[in-house]
């Protein structure tokens, strides 16, 4: 068995992503014309803060 502990960080989103998934989903109309909030839950996501 591997020694190692602890999680594999996962690497935060680059802006460019941030920026396209935010894109993508402020298509959606659940979340049109909300684009702070997307934005906001997005780096909650990328820090693992949400639960899925």
């Amino acid at each position: 068995m591997a020694l190692k502990t602890g999680k594999v960080k996962k690497k935060p989103y680059s802006k460019k992503s941030v920026k396209r998934v935010c894109k993508k989903q402020c298509r959606k109309p659940s979340n049109k014309g909300k684009e702070a909030k997307v934005r906001k839950l997005l780096k909650l996501a990328k820090s693992g803060k949400r639960k899925k």
